[in-house]
């Protein structure tokens, strides 16, 4: 009889291990930066051309956040980085170089040549975020760590998109129309995602207590610039940060020589 009771009993149920929503925020916060990047593509297409460069704005903005937010919130794991280097090919290897070749490249005589441009950025990015994927498993030293090797993604996909905000604040000047010198500029951005070039790597720069104050009432000035004169401010940040790279590269140099001879 207990041989029988024993038989007929339903085995207990196993409940599913759960976790916080929150563990969800920086995958959330990279899906939508890539919908956001995907987004800036469609507009592209329709030839809205300031909506596709505001939407691909956002999307960069919100891939500053979500890996800051996880390392914040400890929730860091190998599937958010997969996922944020995924979001990152579309939203900056191949978006912004889309947007140029339909906004200028398309007028080429050849116009090989300027899809050819667009897959060779594109490959560019994709090298640049496999060579930062395999740096984050290789150990580095403490003066490695302030530096990026090359122009990351996200930041060359802005500056390749530096020429349409300067066509809609300053129509005169022709030039940055031009498919060759958008043939050129892209190029350039390309090697230089893929150089070597040390570049300052922001996340690594720290503040001290005394100027907190100060930063964050020069924070408030930069939102209300780019609230009144969004291009304008982007594109001064944009020509502030290509004059920082040879800069990064002396002081790169320099502090490698140094702790040689210490």
């Amino acid at each position: 009889m207990r041989h029988k009771e024993s038989a007929t009993k339903k085995p207990r149920r196993k409940f599913k291990e759960s976790f916080p929503f929150y563990r969800l925020l920086p995958n959330i916060i990279t899906i939508t930066a890539l919908c956001f990047g995907l987004t800036a593509i469609k507009y592209g297409l329709e030839g809205n051309w300031e909506q596709s460069l505001l939407f691909l704005i956002i999307s960069a903005f919100l891939d500053g956040m979500d890996g800051r937010i996880a390392r914040y919130l400890n929730v860091t794991s190998d599937f958010g980085a997969n996922l944020d280097s995924l979001a990152d090919f579309i939203d900056f290897g191949i978006a912004p170089a889309l947007i140029i070749y339909m906004w200028a490249l398309t007028d080429l005589q050849i116009k090989a040549l300027g899809w050819g441009v667009v897959l060779i950025f594109a490959i560019c990015g994709a090298m640049r975020l496999a060579r930062f994927n395999v740096g984050l498993k290789s150990p580095q030293s403490s003066i490695q760590k302030q530096f990026f090797t090359g122009v990351p993604i996200p930041i060359g996909g802005i500056l390749a998109i530096v020429p349409m905000m300067i066509s809609f604040e300053f129509p005169a000047i022709n030039f940055v129309k031009y498919p060759e010198f958008n043939i050129v500029y892209l190029l350039s951005i390309a090697v230089a995602m893929v150089s070597k070039l040390p570049t300052f790597a922001i996340k690594n720069i720290h503040i001290s207590k005394e100027n907190v104050k100060l930063v964050l009432a020069s924070i408030g000035v930069l939102i209300v610039f780019l609230i009144v004169k969004p291009w304008i401010t982007i594109i001064i940040f944009c020509l502030l940060y290509i004059v920082s790279i040879p800069i990064s590269v002396v002081v790169f140099y320099k502090k490698t020589k140094e702790k040689q001879i210490i």
